[in-house]
């Protein structure tokens, strides 16, 4: 008889040694070094355990309603929370300790950790919905340990699936090759897609990029229903306004705009507004190198090459203005320095093609006799800098660079 028990007892051993070394084996390093407890056991055995708590002086961990909370469907990046309730249902204090989490995971008034006897916690689990993609199923989950001994972690999770009832479209608006001078508009469809009875309103919107607030003006208008019919499925609308005010810095830019609406879970949807502001004044001719830098007044470099002291040089650029305000820019010479090397002097303006642009010529003369140097930037010397004031608000000041080398 002590025998059977005995070879017995070593196959159940056996058996659990070797489905823990499954588990080893075949899960990830968070499963491998979670507590292993004899409900997990039995678990994998597919065994219940039965405990006699009449007779065990223990604490005991109970889920009141469960360890998993379904909340069906919720607003991409909308937020909601969920209060799971564990009770001390033992003889012994109950402690307990925050895990590993996937979302805020808050403990109510809990005394240094412990749970006495017949008394309980709430343990609230707060999330935001971020997944992407007009549905998707949603889990997060918090893992509580305990020292119950048939019990020693609570895994603690809330499940559902995130649905986004409100689409721009489009979702991006481009503005490219706009004038800094000039104010632009453009506009987009923000559509519900939910069954609701609350028509879709814009509660309020942020700028999540660096344009500057005060230069973007948005405002929002119900959509007609003629216009929520041209949108299969749509349920009600709103038409989002965006203008741009004169004064945007020249490049490139990307703005983000998030928008809070009304609906449940207030969701927030993100309209993307993208394009280039470029210079109402630009300057081309031989031997110019635009700037690619930041400082906005300083327009690039004019390379002259080599001049023959003898002979001079006579040398012209164009600048060129376009824009609501081309036809009232004017400019002046500020500086030359170093003086008494080149002359520069200013052309007349000039309608050109449509009128869209209006041209300046700029004429540089190094005159004959000059002394051989070397006018150059960097390390071997200085650069000749040439200022001229401008009547354009934006550009009160241009800023060239002249590099060359006059020879005997």
């Amino acid at each position: 008889m002590k025998l059977l028990v005995a070879t017995v007892v070593t196959i159940v051993l056996g058996i659990c040694v070797g489905l823990v070394h499954a588990r080893w084996t075949h899960t990830g390093i968070q499963e491998q070094f979670r507590p292993i407890s004899m409900d997990s056991v039995a678990e994998m055995m597919g065994v219940e355990l039965i405990v006699d708590e009449d007779n065990e002086d223990r604490p005991i961990a109970t889920v009141v309603g469960g360890n998993q909370y379904d909340f069906g469907s919720m607003e991409r990046r909308g937020t909601r929370s969920h209060t799971f309730v564990i009770r001390n249902d033992g003889t012994q204090p109950l402690t307990l300790k925050k895990g590993e989490t996937t979302c805020k995971c808050t403990f109510s008034s809990l005394a240094q950790g412990v749970v006495a006897p017949g008394e309980s916690v709430e343990i609230k689990l707060d999330w935001t919905a971020r997944e992407v993609g007009p549905t998707s199923e949603f889990n997060q989950s918090a893992e509580i340990y305990t020292n119950d001994p048939a019990n020693r972690s609570v895994r603690l999770v809330v499940r559902g699936q995130i649905i986004q009832s409100v689409l721009p479209k489009p979702e991006v608006m481009t503005m490219n090759n706009i004038s800094s001078g000039e104010e632009y508009t453009a506009m987009t469809g923000l559509y519900c897609y939910r069954d609701t009875v609350d028509r879709l309103e814009v509660i309020d919107f942020e700028l999540l990029g660096a344009t500057p607030l005060d230069l973007v003006e948005i405002h929002f208008e119900p959509m007609s229903a003629e216009q929520v019919a041209k949108e299969p499925r749509a349920t009600s609308g709103q038409v989002m306004h965006v203008k741009l005010k004169p004064g945007m810095k020249a490049g490139m830019f990307s703005q983000a705009i998030r928008v809070k609406t009304n609906l449940p879970d207030a969701p927030r949807v993100d309209v993307f507004l993208n394009g280039e502001v470029v210079q109402d004044i630009t300057i081309f001719g031989r031997g110019f190198r635009a700037s690619e830098g930041d400082n906005p007044e300083y327009f690039g470099v004019l390379n002259l090459g080599s001049i023959a002291s003898e002979t001079g040089l006579e040398h012209n650029i164009i600048l060129v203005v376009k824009g609501a305000l081309r036809n009232d820019v004017s400019f002046s010479v500020d500086s030359v320095l170093p003086a008494g090397v080149v002359d520069v002097e200013l052309g007349p303006a000039t309608v050109v093609g449509t009128g869209k642009t209006v041209h300046h010529k700029l004429l540089l003369t190094v005159k004959p006799g000059q002394a051989a140097g070397d006018f150059v930037e960097g390390n071997q010397g200085n650069a000749l800098k040439i200022v001229l004031k401008t009547t354009y608000p934006n550009t009160p000041e241009i800023s060239i660079s002249v590099v060359f080398s006059i020879t005997q």
